[in-house]
């Protein structure tokens, strides 16, 4: 088995490609910027820039020579980016996934049926049967839904401490400092330096590790605000078990992805302890490899191509030691003196 597989995963919180061999080796990894959906403004632009940054840099690592296949797991603009891709690379087969979660969900399963939920800078799920039916909930963007995910929980925040500054809400540690973590004198600042727009959602976002932190320092305020992220993940995949009567037994797992559902974070807990309650007979697991990772699995599925144990060990064992793979955030990212990002 010969040829190189590009596998791309681009979304709200930034683009990573992965080029690897048809055995598993990893041969190069890039990031680049955030993709939009393709009827905001300047779509395409964020599209070319992200995707021309992340492939360049992962085919710097991998042998000259042909993609086989090219597997795109994007949140939006999925035809804008088979333009840019063909400019960038020769390809045999391009292969752009109806959604992101697809591959979401393809990184626990290698490619088999479940329920995929994302919960990055945005919040989508899905599932798919082995018959290929499959649902879509969620996915509305950070103007209609998006609850749950990373720019809800910041800006939840935001307006927790707009609260506490005018005495109409309890008071939170996050007043103090939200202002100071973005350079800002107060919370007035704050609002003209977001209604200005000089912070993107996906900047805004990245505020999210700090309200976890100071919940872990026990802010009720913070804590209260990660346990109703966690209620309105519990019932997005509580009404997605309901829509998709075709999921056969074996296929009752539920895949989550991205940086809010980090396995060992909070809003990861309390939503298994809540589906534990409100889905019995689902399992809810983190994957051991990114959703670029499952990307990889179906490029390899479209190519006839056994995705074994071995296989998925070998790329799990290379995941665990190339921190190029843990974030998806380019390194131009804003705010940069946000250390903890989303995945």
């Amino acid at each position: 088995m010969t040829g190189l597989f590009l596998a791309i995963d681009g979304g709200q919180t930034g683009t990573v490609a992965v080029l690897l061999t048809a055995d598993g080796t990893i041969m190069g990894v890039g990031r680049g910027g955030p993709i939009r959906h393709h009827e905001e403004p300047n779509a395409e632009r964020f599209a070319r820039d992200a995707l021309t940054s992340a492939v360049t840099e992962a085919m710097l690592g991998g042998l000259r020579g042909q993609i086989r296949v090219c597997c795109v797991a994007m949140t939006g603009s999925a035809r804008i980016a088979e333009l840019i891709i063909r400019d960038l690379v020769t390809v045999d087969h391009y292969l752009a996934l109806e959604s992101d979660t697809l591959a979401a969900l393809a990184s626990g399963t290698a490619g088999g049926g479940g329920i995929g939920l994302i919960a990055g800078t945005g919040t989508v799920a899905l599932a798919l049967g082995r018959s290929g039916d499959q649902v879509i909930l969620g996915g509305w963007g950070w103007l209609l839904g998006d609850e749950g995910g990373g720019f809800w929980i910041a800006m939840e925040a935001l307006k927790a401490t707009v609260r506490d500054v005018d005495g109409t809400g309890p008071h939170t540690t996050l007043t103090r400092d939200l202002p100071q973590i973005l350079g800002q004198q107060d919370m007035r600042e704050v609002y003209n330096f977001v209604t200005g727009q000089r912070l993107d959602r996906t900047a805004i976002a990245a505020l999210t590790p700090h309200v976890v932190a100071l919940a872990e320092l026990g802010d009720r305020v913070a804590a209260d605000i990660l346990g109703n992220a966690a209620t309105r993940l519990a019932d997005l995949v509580v009404a997605m078990i309901a829509a998709a009567p075709f999921l056969d037994p074996d296929e009752r797992i539920i895949v989550a992805c991205g940086g809010v559902l980090d396995a060992q974070g909070r809003v990861f807990s309390r939503l298994a302890v809540e589906l534990q309650h409100r889905a019995p007979g689902f399992e809810l697991v983190a994957p051991a490899v990114p959703p670029v990772i499952g990307s990889y699995y179906l490029a390899l599925k479209s190519a006839q191509i056994p995705v074994d144990d071995a296989l998925q060990k070998r790329v799990a064992h290379q995941v665990r030691s190339l921190p190029a793979l843990v974030s998806k955030r380019a390194p131009t990212a804003p705010t940069p003196s946000i250390s903890n990002q989303l995945l």
